[in-house]
């Protein structure tokens, strides 16, 4: 009886440490799973909220709020739970170039395979079903033979693969020979468009335009009482094309009826026709002017052509310009560094030069762009 006894105590404290280990099991899972439960809202609502940041800093400010929306309704004050340390980072296997340095890099890494594709379905077929090759002479055209490089940038600006094709070193290449023949953009770090924009060289969609004001005395009144002071203002015109060729003219008409005379080269009366040359940041023009004589007896024949055998001297106006920047845009100024005249008489051949000083009345050119001059393009970019 007493044996039988002990079992059965044996028997009730094994079960009881049974039961109390499965319980501390139990319990622990329980917790556990509780943990979990508890960790999952706020864990999905970090999610979105790390989803609702990257849709704001992508532009996409209404997917943004959506992703706010929902991470609020998980977690209330989940943009105090977070840590900027825990925000995701970008899968490498997603894009390459996740680390561009460059906005070109990164819209490569966000290419789609196709140049540009159509805002809205439409019957009418989109400039995207042409062949990059096609869009690339379309492209020549625009910057033209005058290095309209603003155009191109400008035509950067209305897709993602449009700034890809206007960033390909072909086109600042030849921009930058055209200019400067056979360089190199090594010193700009092997970038061809960097070098266009840093190196200094001149505009040719515009005028150059220089306003020079100063007071003169003019004659006293009969009574000699009176003294009346006059203002004179004149401009100075310099118009550069990429071929070497240069026009100038003075006049005292304001530019807006000037400037449209400008748009083609040409020789006249007022205007001088020559050429210029860039080192570094010095422009040297040379421009030629011809003195006429023509005999008294043929001024009574109206429309009479000056021949060349009326030209008794050649004037060749000598400037040389420096090309800074200012504060309305970048390598827009020309200032004046020195100006002479080389006279030559035909007939004896004596060459007279004359040396004029540099005072207020030479006042610095200004480029103008002006828009008529790039309506049609002259040619393309070669």
């Amino acid at each position: 009886l007493g044996m039988e006894q002990d079992s059965e105590i044996v028997d009730t404290e094994e079960l009881a440490t049974f039961r109390q280990q499965w319980k501390e099991e139990l319990g622990l899972v329980i917790s556990t799973e509780q943990h979990v439960n508890e960790d999952r809202p706020q864990d999905e609502a970090a999610g979105l909220y790390w989803m609702g940041v990257a849709a704001e800093r992508s532009g996409d400010m209404h997917g943004a709020i959506m992703y706010y929306r929902q991470a609020v309704q998980l977690v209330p004050d989940i943009e105090f739970k977070v840590s900027p340390k825990d925000e995701p980072k970008p899968d490498p296997e997603d894009c390459k170039h996740s680390s561009a340095s460059t906005l070109t890099e990164a819209f490569e890494c966000l290419s789609l395979g196709a140049l540009c594709e159509p805002l809205r379905v439409s019957k009418e077929v989109h400039i995207s079903a042409l062949p990059t090759e096609v869009l690339r002479y379309i492209f020549r055209w625009v910057v033209s033979a005058q290095l309209d490089l603003k155009a191109l940038e400008q035509l950067s600006a209305v897709c993602r693969g449009f700034y890809l094709l206007a960033r390909e070193p072909d086109f600042w290449r030849r921009a930058c020979r055209k200019l400067w023949g056979d360089c190199s953009p090594a010193a700009h770090g092997g970038d061809w468009r960097s070098m266009f924009i840093h190196r200094p060289h001149l505009y040719f969609t515009g005028v150059y335009i220089s306003k020079t004001t100063y007071v003169r005395p003019g004659e006293r009144s009969l009574d000699r009482l009176f003294k009346p002071y006059h203002t004179v203002n004149y401009y100075r015109y310099l118009r550069f094309f990429p071929d070497g060729s240069v026009m100038y003219q003075t006049s005292p008409e304001e530019p807006a009826l000037v400037v449209g005379k400008l748009a083609h080269k040409h020789r006249s009366a007022a205007v001088l026709l020559g050429h210029y040359s860039v080192q570094g940041s010095t422009v040297a023009v040379d421009v030629l002017s011809y003195r006429y004589h023509i005999p008294a007896s043929s001024h009574k024949r109206h429309g009479r052509q000056k021949a060349q055998s009326d030209v008794t001297h050649e004037d060749w106006f000598h400037m040389e310009l420096l090309l800074k920047g200012s504060t309305r845009q970048k390598l827009c100024e020309l200032q004046w560094q020195q100006h002479y005249c080389h006279s030559l008489h035909r007939a004896s051949g004596c060459v007279q030069v004359s040396h004029f000083s540099i005072d207020y009345k030479y006042t610095p050119f200004f480029f103008s762009q002006m828009r008529g001059f790039t309506k049609l393009s002259c040619g393309l970019l070669t």
